[in-house]
């Protein structure tokens, strides 16, 4: 399903990936925490988890009274350390790739990458009953909600609907793949399908720990950094609009 142009950019990939099917459904600054311990690791990473409340993530650099407005009634409106559109957990399944900071390794572009992950991924649903493809050039705008608006290699069904996104972020040479499906329902095993599209070599890690220590941890990344105000705050680095 690569290209040739996707294949030898993405050649010194890992071989290797983890698959950890995150059995328990955790809180949105849990799971962004999560995700992010997860870059530091020394391995590639499959993360497929769920949402113990009703939630709804936006991209780095938007709000939560913006992602309120278009997505109402939801328990949760949390800022991802990624960028991408303003997403709704409500339904789907959301999953993350990680690839370890590695010396001497560059990893290819960010669209690069993209296209490799949205290939397996489109792989894997096709292999598990969906049809689908990547999308080949933007879609007209539909706003600001990222169902809305897909975007050149989103994944989408025949008609053009949107079936998958993501956004992704590079920190101190790892990247970080934050990705939803929705509105499709893939097959039992999806999520194996996917980790063996990514790499030849699968472990699968099982529990609520994918590693020792881990929520200790996570629930250290949650207080100094995902709950705190300085995360939360609306302008959140940007300059506060002048008091007149």
């Amino acid at each position: 399903m690569f290209t040739q142009e996707v294949q030898d950019a993405t050649r010194h990939l890992p071989k290797k990936v983890h698959l950890w099917v995150d059995p328990l459904p955790r809180r949105g600054y849990a799971n962004m925490a999560a995700d992010e311990l997860l870059t530091r690791r020394p391995e590639c990473w499959l993360r497929i988890y769920g949402w113990s409340v009703p939630a709804v993530s936006f991209g780095y650099f938007d709000t939560a009274t913006e992602a309120a407005s278009i997505f109402p009634g939801a328990r949760e409106y949390i800022r991802r350390w990624t960028g991408g559109g303003i997403v709704d957990h409500r339904k789907g399944y959301t999953y993350t790739v990680t690839l370890p900071a590695m010396e001497g390794v560059m990893y290819p572009t960010a669209e690069h990458l993209y296209i490799w992950i949205h290939s397996a991924l489109a792989q894997a649903l096709a292999d598990s009953g969906v049809a689908c493809t990547l999308l080949t050039e933007d879609a007209p705008d539909g706003g600001r909600a990222c169902w809305a608006s897909p975007v050149k290699s989103d994944i989408v069904d025949a008609a053009g609907h949107k079936l998958a996104g993501a956004g992704q972020r590079r920190f101190k040479g790892a990247v970080l793949h934050q990705g939803l499906v929705q509105e499709c329902e893939p097959a039992e095993g999806w999520q194996q399908l996917l980790a063996r599209a990514l790499a030849p070599e699968v472990v699968v890690v099982e529990g609520t720990e994918p590693y020792p220590g881990f929520t200790d941890e996570l629930e250290e990344l949650c207080r100094t950094k995902y709950e705190t105000a300085e995360w939360n705050d609306e302008t959140h680095g940007r300059r506060k609009p002048s008091q007149h």
